[in-house]
């Protein structure tokens, strides 16, 4: 398969910026996560255990957090528990 990539970016308001992150958030917890960005369009099937990277940075001239999920898509004949407990 692939690899197919829709990046969102600019500049916004952060009050704009947390209804994005709010909204993502909301898709997660239903289940089914869109993002959209020009012509490339993809819907994702989050599985029940991600993996969470949060990176927060300060620097002299720039401040940010890096937030990263990812998982393996479920394989028929999986369970739908995966991850470490």
């Amino acid at each position: 398969m692939e690899t197919q990539t829709a990046r969102l970016g600019g500049v916004m308001g952060v009050w704009e910026a947390a209804d994005r992150l709010e909204a993502l958030a909301r898709e997660l917890r239903a289940g089914s996560l869109g993002v959209a960005a020009g012509r490339v369009s993809l819907r994702l099937s989050p599985a029940v255990m991600l993996d969470v990277e949060i990176k927060a940075t300060r620097r002299a001239d720039r401040e940010g957090v890096d937030v990263r999920l990812s998982w393996r898509p479920q394989q028929p004949g999986e369970s739908g528990l995966r991850g470490e407990f």
